[in-house]
């Protein structure tokens, strides 16, 4: 009991140093000067709220945050709207880290849905590289949780983008363009994760037939990345695509198996069951495998 309370008051007061950051006038608003003074305080505010771990303290303070600290949630969510494209990315971050946990999620799109699937969908179909990260990122918390009709469709409406996200950082990857520094790679690496995710987390509340071929078409494309490149994060896309292939083929009514076979997909998740390291993606690929055979039989 002394130990819950104890938490209870530095959530607290860490709640309160945060809603302190995160105020800003109505003068840094209006033109959103990175050099003010204000301003600079926002961001260390933004960069804290991103970094909060989503511990029962965390989720304390997050509460307290959305209850008590509307106006400051408020500035978070307007400067999605911003053009400084680092603030925005700041601001996305911010959103994620509360989209994080399932009832501050809801609490926080129950009051500012609109504005921040606006914003977010803005910044995904835009051409900066770290927004559409960074965008993605959240909205693959935001739909790990999501029950919105309308929001899920806002969502589904996407999945061709995201598609499109991954598919132009393997051409990258292929082409073995040099990044300008490892701040760049950690960012392409991202956007070959964060559209799984989200693809992932979305298929569990809708179906994705309409967009399979696509879909197939980019997981494949991701397979053959992962089997003949050097990708760092290959085991991240193997589990993620092949948990997407399950979901899909073990969906009712879903046409996924004959766009695999049409892919000649077989021998590449064989392969992918032979060649990584992880036993538990050896068991997926070879539970999928199965699956497509009891299922053609």
């Amino acid at each position: 009991m002394a130990e819950e309370l104890e938490m209870e008051i530095e959530a607290y007061g860490y709640a309160t140093d945060l809603m302190h950051l995160l105020d800003l006038d109505e003068s840094d608003k209006a033109t959103w000067n990175m050099k003010s003074e204000g301003m600079r305080c926002f961001v260390d505010g933004l960069t804290a709220l991103a970094a909060l771990p989503c511990d029962d303290r965390g989720i304390q303070i997050r509460r307290m945050l959305l209850g008590q600290g509307t106006v400051c949630v408020q500035n978070v969510v307007d400067a999605l709207k911003c053009r400084e494209v680092l603030l925005k990315c700041k601001s996305a971050s911010a959103l994620g880290s509360i989209c994080m946990c399932n009832s501050s999620s809801i609490a926080l799109m129950k009051n500012h849905r609109d504005a921040i699937m606006k914003g977010l969908t803005r910044m995904v179909a835009g051409k900066n590289r770290w927004a559409q990260g960074d965008a993605t990122f959240v909205l693959g918390w935001i739909v790990r949780w999501e029950e919105d009709e309308d929001t899920l469709q806002l969502m589904l409406d996407i999945v061709p983008k995201m598609c499109e996200i991954v598919n132009s950082s393997l051409k990258i990857l292929e082409s073995e363009q040099t990044m300008d520094d490892e701040s760049m790679e950690d960012c392409e690496s991202n956007l070959r994760i964060y559209p799984f995710v989200f693809l992932l987390n979305l298929c569990r509340h809708r179906s994705l037939s309409t967009h399979e071929n696509m879909i197939i078409a980019t997981i494949n494309s991701a397979i053959q990345a992962v089997l003949n490149g050097n990708l760092s994060e290959k085991d991240d896309i193997a589990q993620l695509s092949i948990s997407l292939l399950y979901k899909m083929v073990d969906s009712e009514g879903s046409k996924a198996i004959p766009l695999i076979l049409s892919h000649k997909m077989l021998p590449s998740i064989a392969k992918l069951s032979r060649q990584l390291a992880e036993e538990n993606i050896k068991e997926q690929c070879l539970e999928l495998l199965k699956l497509i055979v009891d299922k053609t039989h």
